[in-house]
């Protein structure tokens, strides 16, 4: 069965590639907003690593 999630998550994940892409966009805007010398390649950085902090909590196998 673990084999048939396999097939079906390759069939997602450039979806889910360009989805974070767009997440990442989307919060480095929204930090340009706030703080406008914003350095993109250091919020962007942050912003990853706010992400994998928030997969770790929903993350089912820790």
């Amino acid at each position: 069965m673990a084999e048939l999630e396999q097939i079906e998550m390759s069939r997602y994940r450039h979806e889910l590639l360009l989805d974070l892409r767009h997440l990442v966009k989307k919060y480095s805007r929204i930090m340009a907003w706030e703080v406008p010398e914003l350095d993109e390649q250091r919020a962007n950085r942050l912003l990853i690593e706010a992400m994998r902090d928030a997969f770790k909590e929903i993350d089912p196998d820790p």
